[in-house]
């Protein structure tokens, strides 16, 4: 409530009030919608007494509610402060850019004068997301604009002592935090003495023999009388470039395989390539309709509306013999209840009433958006159906190809002659490089994203990575248990085996980098496979001589990318939206999603002590006790390198907010638990320093729990809470059942180590 209102000249708050001629008062209550706030006030005047509400609304001045007095009326307006600046700032023209043929914003801009007569200042300056005007300490920040286009909004901060104090700290504080991993002075130093003492002391025995290979899934037969695409023009199709309905030029070969995803929840169909499928199912759609090819999920209701509880469903099973839709009644409601008030059945509806729009786009061709419309100002690509059934475009080039295309691929299919249509693709291509020059792809980033697709990286590493945790894991027990053998070799063969994994791991992030055209850690999936990327990094700095070190650095890298093969971590590239688009996402996001890897290994490291503390026995005692005690050191390093990464990583997100919009620190959810993780950490390394608490048994049961803090910054908030940090989200997922599991099975192994650990004298 802005104490401004006056009579006779006198503020209400200040003489009238002391006086006891006039009170106000507020009650408890407040009315709230989406858009507007109510104050329920009392005003007792000379004896007079009325209650009213008065209503206002964020960022505007409020309209006056009347209290009406025997002798005078008082006016009370409940809202925004109207503030004049010392200068004026014209709109000359507002930006915007679109993503090829979509309406999405990719950025925006305001094309703007600043006029300050005080010192008769003309000048003009383009404000845009990341690119502020700063003028006698106000900063103004492109913040939204207008449906039509023609207006802007900008936010305003005052900052009376500028950025540079904050800046100069930030930089101080950085260099500090740095300093810790070269200082001879810090507690990092002398860890790393302790260890090199506890290897000196003892000679660690490594052997086992090894052998690493990738298991195929079973194959599905073709059926008998389903006529397939020639392999060589699936191919040739596969190279075509295509824009999606985001904007994102892409080959085709890309876009088959998300489609395969999105229906089946699988990599291939029927033993046929994703290529295959799709044109088949384009050029060949009776033969396809009783194809079960749809995920139907696992929801007994929607069997039920169905009447059919197969795995998988074929498209003509969702419609009745008249060819009404079995899902639409249900389909609208859910549709029509807010995003919170939808369950679990009606989310799951949603993505089947998903992969069935899906499978009919295919079946008519209006997926594949392939012919560039020639001089359109916004890069628009069309398919072989209008968008919504109309769009303004010139479809002759359209209607002609794709009529040819899918009536010639029939008979190729007959005849086995592929010839006339590969001569149809191959226009198509020198049509799309001469009308879609300005949004083509180079040919070197068509190659390596097909190449990418083709080596399934990350999916191949996750296997890989945890059969090698698993045997470094064996590794590490055998040493305990034999330790008259030397296992020397044989770890050095499996370090070099995690060696080639990580330089694989390294390409794949490198081309999808190149691919993108981004830093690839801005959605979901991606910061996991950056996350996966940094513990093995954290484990080859920090435990490239230990076997349990790296043991837990494979297995939590195959964990993690185990969680990014799951269904609702989409691979698919997508376009960022703008406030994204900034130098920021590469420092401030690696840093923060790359500490993850770091804190989540001491939390592995941890589970493996607590192993040995239950399997210790007396003629290992003096092995394990010394194994666990260079473990939790390795595990304390690592802690730190992800202590100082995380702090680094939040503050200059502060920095990267006060660049964006004018702030530094807002309480956003992810701030908030960023903060929790910083504290929680910065506890666990000093707990040496309280008596009880600095045992070697409450350091690894610490660090394990502690990585709680973790995935509630990184899951919780990104699936389950809204803010700002939004970017990463999906729909909120179930806590599957093996969560449970797990976290049980982590209280008993501490509880057990508890009682165990007695006898190592820990």
């Amino acid at each position: 409530l802005t104490p401004e209102f006056k009579i006779d000249g006198k503020n209400v708050f200040g003489d009238f009030r002391d006086s006891g001629k006039v009170k106000v008062t507020s009650s408890d209550q407040k009315v709230k919608n989406e858009s507007m706030t109510a104050l329920r006030l009392k005003v007792d005047v000379n004896g007079q007494s009325l209650e009213k509400y008065v209503f206002g609304k964020k960022g505007l001045p409020g309209q006056p509610t009347i209290f009406p007095f025997d002798n005078m009326s008082l006016a009370v307006r409940y809202g925004a402060k109207r503030i004049e600046l010392p200068f004026e700032i014209k709109l000359y023209d507002f930006q915007m850019e679109r993503y090829p043929g979509t309406n999405s914003a990719a950025s925006y801009a305001s094309e703007v004068q600043l006029i300050d007569h005080r010192i008769n200042l003309q000048e003009d300056h383009r404000i845009y997301m990341n690119h502020i005007l700063d003028h006698g300490g106000f900063r103004f920040f492109q913040s939204s604009f207008d449906q039509d286009e023609k207006g802007t909004y900008l936010s305003v901060n005052h900052d009376f002592w500028g950025t540079w104090i904050s800046y100069l700290g930030y930089f101080l504080l950085t260099l500090g935090l740095v300093m810790v991993f070269f200082s001879k002075n810090t507690r990092f130093y002398k860890v790393r003495n302790k260890i090199k003492k506890l290897r000196e002391q003892r000679a660690v025995a490594m052997s086992i023999l090894l052998f690493i290979g990738f298991s195929s899934s079973a194959q599905k037969v073709i059926a008998p009388d389903l006529s397939t695409i020639q392999s060589q023009h699936a191919v040739l199709f596969s190279e075509m470039i295509v824009q999606d309905h985001k904007g994102r030029m892409k080959p085709v070969h890309t876009l088959n395989r998300e489609l395969i995803r999105k229906i089946s929840r699988t990599e291939s169909i029927l033993n046929l390539t994703p290529d295959q499928v799709i044109l088949g199912m384009f050029s060949d759609k009776t033969n396809w309709l009783s194809r079960p090819i749809i995920k139907s999920g696992k929801s007994k209701e929607i069997a039920k509306i169905l009447n059919n509880e197969n795995d998988h469903l074929a498209y003509k099973d969702f419609f009745n013999s008249d060819g009404s839709y079995k899902l639409r009644d249900e389909v609208r409601r859910s549709y029509s209840l807010q995003p919170i008030d939808r369950g679990v059945f009606e989310k799951e509806l949603m993505k089947i009433d998903e992969r069935v729009n899906i499978v009919s786009m295919i079946f008519s061709g209006r997926i594949f958006k392939l012919i560039p419309v020639e001089e359109d100002e916004n890069n628009t690509w069309i398919s072989a159906v209008a968008d919504h059934g109309h769009d303004s475009y010139d479809r002759t080039v359209a209607d002609n190809f794709f009529n040819y295309y899918r009536s010639s691929l029939l008979e190729a299919q007959r005849s086995n002659d592929y010839s006339y249509v590969n001569k149809l693709l191959n226009e198509l291509k020198d049509y799309q490089k001469k009308y879609g020059t300005k949004v083509y792809p180079s040919d070197t980033q068509i190659s390596l994203e097909i190449l990418l697709n083709k080596l399934n990286v990350f999916n191949r590493l996750a296997l890989y990575y945890f059969i090698a945790g698993m045997l470094l894991l064996i590794l590490l027990f055998s040493s305990v248990f034999k330790t008259n053998y030397d296992w020397t070799k044989v770890f050095r063969a499996l370090f070099y085996l995690v060696i080639l994994g990580f330089i694989f791991h390294t390409i794949g992030l490198g081309i999808r980098w190149y691919v993108s055209e981004r830093a690839p850690w801005s959605n979901g999936y991606e910061s996991m496979i950056y996350i996966a990327w940094t513990s093995v990094l954290a484990g080859l700095i920090f435990a490239r001589k230990n076997s349990g070190g790296l043991a837990a650095t494979m297995i939590l890298s195959g964990s993690i990318l185990l969680v990014a093969m799951l269904s609702y971590l989409d691979p698919e590239i997508t376009p960022l939206v703008p406030v994204l688009r900034s130098y920021w996402l590469t420092i401030h996001v690696s840093l923060i999603a790359g500490s993850y890897g770091f804190l989540m290994l001491g939390a592995i490291i941890g589970v493996i002590n607590l192993i040995l503390m239950i399997f210790a026995t007396k003629s290992n005692k003096a092995v394990v006790k010394s194994q666990i005690a260079e473990l939790s050191l390795i595990s304390e390093i690592t802690l730190v390198g992800g202590l100082v990464m995380i702090s680094i990583g939040t503050y200059l997100g502060g920095v990267w907010a006060n660049e964006s919009w004018g702030r530094y620190w807002g309480w956003d959810a992810k701030e908030t638990w960023a903060l929790v993780t910083i504290l929680v950490y910065a506890f666990i390394l000093h707990m040496r320093l309280i008596p009880k608490l600095n045992g070697l048994y409450a350091f690894n049961v610490a660090t394990l729990f502690g990585m709680a803090s973790v995935i509630m910054t990184y899951f919780g908030v990104n699936y389950y809470l809204s803010g700002l940090h939004s970017y990463a989200a999906g729909d909120p997922v179930p806590i599957p059942s093996w969560v449970y599991i797990a976290v049980i099975s982590l209280v008993f192994i501490s509880v057990v180590a508890f009682f165990r650990r007695k006898k190592l004298g820990i």
